[in-house]
């Protein structure tokens, strides 16, 4: 048991329980009481607080800072000793963000251009990494261990593109003064931590101060969480890892408290008759699904082709270009800053937002089928020099 509860496929199956807890919760005879709890009222003072009107924004902007301390954690141990530690190993993860933003983004408006749901384009963009990653987990072995890292930088680079879309196409709140303290803090973050003068403490209160900065700012605050992640030290003048220990403390509250509530609160989408019944709701359905599973795994594996054929680029060791392919489709999970994208895109016209809802449901589903197929047909890991750089002849020689 203890071991099972260490293991990533815990937390997935947790998560799993969690999504059917919310659906059975927001569909069932006690329906009314869901949105009562996560969208009952909360106040904060302060410009900082003025977006958290619910418990469900505390849950997405507050709690998950925890989940995203994580995620840094783990990108900055991977930077110092594994995969990312190659600079073109890490360059592959964010181009494939790029293209996967854009081909969502494409798809969504081939579907829905002229409609009364055209302005909807940024909705499906962004990757929810715990889903994405809990996706991965439940399917094993399947999975090479470098394809996991690959998603995980993907899905951050990819949140944070999706939040500045978000920023400068939705938000009518942004605050450049507090955006620009938030930059001038990361900087002397960064600085102190070249010089080696960045303990757990300090990147952690660094952490929390660029949090209230972010969202003074209009952003997503909880991204504040991967910084102070990225800026704990890796070593101590004792010779012990401060990061690698402070990843072990956390990561549990993380994937067996953080992550359920967020689950819970995020995906209890109702379904109810007379859906589709306004004008571009079919069209925001349809487009916001195939944006998710098209526009994502043809968005990221073209633009990783591209890069690895440019000599910008590398596969990580033991990852096929099929493996890739299998977890840029998975990369089409996505609820939380789509669904916020939603709100803010159909401000006026609710039925597009449920029909946008149910667009990420179905597409999310469908992602993680594509996903789990063609990693399952995509067999065990490659050998390390199979996918170790571009294949010498272009064309029919990729080594899918």
């Amino acid at each position: 048991m203890a071991r099972f509860f260490r293991s990533d496929v815990a937390g997935s199956w947790v998560l799993v329980l969690a999504v059917g807890v919310a659906l059975l919760w927001a569909n069932g005879p006690w329906s009314s009481t869901y949105a009562s709890v996560w969208l009952h009222p909360t106040r904060g003072g302060g410009r900082a607080f003025q977006d958290f009107t619910t418990v469900r924004d505390w849950v997405n902007g507050g709690l998950m800072a925890v989940f995203f301390l994580v995620v840094g954690l783990e990108i900055g141990r991977e930077r110092r000793h594994g995969d990312l530690a190659d600079t073109r190993t890490a360059v592959l993860p964010v181009a494939g963000a790029l293209g996967g933003m854009v081909g969502a983004g494409l798809v969504y408006a081939a579907v829905a251009h002229g409609g009364p749901g055209s302005s909807g384009w940024g909705i499906p963009m962004a990757t929810d990494i715990a889903f994405a990653l809990g996706a991965l987990a439940l399917l094993g072995r399947r999975v090479p261990p470098g394809l996991r890292v690959v998603l995980l930088t993907l899905a951050v680079a990819d949140d944070l593109g999706s939040v500045g879309v978000l920023a400068l196409f939705y938000s009518s709140r942004t605050y450049v003064p507090a955006l620009v303290a938030a930059v001038t803090l990361v900087a002397a973050l960064v600085v102190l931590r070249r010089t080696g003068r960045v303990s757990t403490p300090v990147a952690l209160v660094g952490g929390a101060v660029l949090w209230v900065l972010l969202a003074a700012g209009g952003v997503e605050p909880a991204l504040a969480g991967v910084v102070a992640g990225l800026l704990v030290p890796g070593r101590s003048r004792g010779g012990g890892d401060p990061a690698a220990s402070l990843e072990s403390r956390v990561g549990p509250w993380s994937a067996f408290v953080v992550l359920p509530l967020f689950a819970v609160a995020n995906a209890g989408i109702t379904f109810h008759a007379g859906i589709f019944g306004a004008p571009g709701a079919t069209a925001v359905f349809v487009g916001v699904g195939l944006a998710r599973v098209l526009g994502k795994l043809g968005g990221i594996t073209a633009a990783c082709l591209v890069v690895v054929r440019l000599g910008l680029g590398r596969l990580p060791d033991g990852v096929r270009w099929r493996h890739l392919a299998g977890g840029a489709a998975v990369a089409g999970i996505g609820f939380t800053v789509p669904l916020l994208i939603a709100e803010l895109a159909f401000a006026h016209d609710p039925p597009l937002v449920t029909a946008a809802e149910l667009g990420l449901f179905a597409g999310s589903a469908a992602a993680f089928a594509v996903g789990a197929g063609i990693l399952v047909w995509a067999g065990p890991a490659a050998p390390a020099a199979e996918s170790s750089g571009p294949p010498a002849d272009p064309g029919p020689g990729i080594p899918w």
